[in-house]
């Protein structure tokens, strides 16, 4: 559990909900690991999904606050970058964002979206995300990771050099459960099952990553790079 023992980690999603559907798991352990975390949501989430933005974006910062209380979080941040038009933005103004909260917490371990899923905004922040933790002699950002995000990542994948491979696996057994309680505060996000985005399916991805490993419940990562300093 060193890679997230009494670190500063960001965990930065395109959308409220990418946080806690791809690793709530990751984030409760390493609380209990003596790390800070932060979150932080780069878009308003709702305003191109939804017609009526104003009462939606009320709901969804609603439970993404709930969300992160029962995470048990340091800190979590909106941005207001749009819904789904990331590709909009201009790239070094979201470079700018990003890399202002991250020099500003002293940050040293990223979490961000694979590369290839399916939702454009996960690609774009990874991209920012790559470039901002480039391994200069004076990069505060020591280890980068991407996470799977259901109805996303698994959609994405569609062929063998864009499936997400992961080759870290965190064993979230004994937190699934408050996992699940953070999930279930976006009412307005779960669906029935099959849908990924199911509670039903989220347990059984915990199940089924788990046992690549010889865990019963486990969430995927793959390490893009961890830099050991001495």
């Amino acid at each position: 559990m060193d890679l997230i023992k009494n670190k500063n980690i960001l965990v930065i999603g395109a959308h409220s909900d990418d946080e806690v559907l791809g690793l709530g798991g990751m984030i409760i352990k390493a609380k209990k690991n003596g790390s800070k975390v932060f979150i932080l949501i780069v878009t308003d989430s709702v305003s191109t999904q939804y017609s009526s933005s104003e009462e939606c974006l009320h709901e969804r910062d609603s439970s993404f606050e709930s969300s992160c209380t029962v995470l048990g979080v340091d800190e979590y941040h909106r941005l207001k970058f749009p819904d789904m038009r990331l590709d909009t933005v201009e790239h070094v103004k979201l470079n700018e964002a990003l890399s202002h909260f991250i020099l500003d917490k002293n940050i040293d371990t990223v979490f961000v979206h694979h590369p290839y899923d399916v939702n454009l905004d996960h690609k774009l922040l990874f991209e920012s995300v790559l470039v901002l933790s480039r391994p200069t002699p004076d990069q505060t950002i020591t280890s980068l990771f991407t996470y799977y995000t259901p109805s996303s990542t698994e959609w994405g994948g569609i062929d063998r050099n864009r499936i997400f491979q992961p080759n870290i696996f965190i064993d979230i057994e004994d937190v699934l459960d408050k996992k699940i309680e953070a999930i279930s505060k976006y009412k307005s996000e779960v669906r029935d099952f099959p849908h990924p985005r199911s509670i039903k399916n989220i347990r059984y991805m915990a199940a089924y990553f788990g046992s690549q490993v010889g865990l019963k419940a486990a969430e995927p990562f793959n390490l893009v790079r961890s830099v050991i300093k001495r």
